[in-house]
């Protein structure tokens, strides 16, 4: 099989896409023929930075289709189509097989393609992680989201207004528009002084390390959440509120109720390019520049075996 493997940190060519065996499959594991992998800033942060132990495959999220199963496997089966986020610390999906384990993985919404559901899983649970286990965000409060047309911001944002809160999206102007379309109560262009916003958010959802920015727009006993930076500590407690920071963690269950509310409708999916397997560097490039409307993805074509 194919694999896109980093053998040097901190650049994007030190990637090469290599041949090498299928892996094996143990009475626990879940054998994965990968037909799409979502693309994350994850991916190319590690590749710069190399907080992975190298050589390692890039990449966390995927779908496909199940080709082996293990003896102990119970809830899926061979010719099941899933999606999933690999552990965080591990990665590997950025290749022609993998294999995961059941507590990784859900099967893919019935109404999208597996280009589709590879855009799922990290970004998705990210959002829904930090809405709900962290922000606890309730109906009726109001919500900042930064990064609102990003990958991890319209599922923040579509979550949010599904389980009823007031979200004002931040997002560039051109942008402003299709956040509307998707619910978002108001569009603040993140070029503009975030000072003239009225102090009175119940939470912040931070993807742009901006706890200086969006913090004192908390009122008193408000929560903050980073998916990047941790706040400042001494500004939580000036302005009485709650801040941390946190890295998702994939999780079968949250992921296959957001499956079901892809399905009922509730929830869409934005793709903003794909790439084939072989422009992996290029894709990575691409999601390094930031400015992509949803996700990017990489699709992966066979080759004869």
């Amino acid at each position: 099989m194919k694999s896109a493997i980093l053998y040097e940190k901190g650049f994007l060519d030190g990637i090469d896409i290599q041949e090498s065996s299928i892996p094996d499959v143990q009475s626990h594991q879940i054998l994965v023929r990968v037909q799409a992998c979502g693309m994350n800033p994850v991916d190319w942060k590690g590749v710069v930075s190399g907080f992975f132990q190298m050589p390692y495959i890039i990449g966390s999220d995927f779908a496909g289709i199940i080709e082996k199963v293990g003896d102990q496997v119970r809830s899926f089966q061979i010719g099941d189509e899933i999606m999933g986020s690999l552990e965080w610390a591990k990665q590997g999906a950025f290749a022609e097989y993998l294999v995961t384990e059941e507590k990784y993985i859900a099967s893919k919404p019935r109404n999208l393609s597996c280009i589709e559901s590879s855009a799922v899983p990290l970004a998705s649970l990210t959002a829904w992680q930090g809405l709900f286990d962290h922000l606890k965000l309730q109906s009726g409060e109001k919500i900042l989201i930064q990064a609102a047309a990003g990958g991890v911001g319209l599922f923040a944002l579509q979550f949010a207004k599904w389980a009823g809160a007031y979200v004002v999206a931040v997002a560039s102007e051109k942008n402003a528009a299709f956040l509307k379309s998707l619910g978002a109560d108001e569009v603040f262009d993140y070029k503009e002084d975030f000072s003239t916003l009225p102090a009175d958010f119940d939470a912040v959802f931070d993807s742009m390390a901006s706890s200086e920015q969006t913090i004192p727009l908390l009122q008193k006993g408000g929560r903050y959440i980073s998916i990047t930076a941790k706040p400042n500590p001494e500004l939580a407690t000036k302005y009485g509120i709650t801040a941390s920071n946190f890295l998702f963690h994939s999780n079968a269950t949250q992921l296959l109720n957001i499956a079901k509310l892809i399905e009922q409708g509730m929830v869409q999916i934005f793709i903003d390019k794909t790439f084939a397997f072989t422009e992996v560097k290029k894709a990575l490039k691409y999601q390094q520049e930031g400015h992509s409307r949803g996700k990017n993805v990489l699709v992966i074509q066979h080759t004869a075996e």
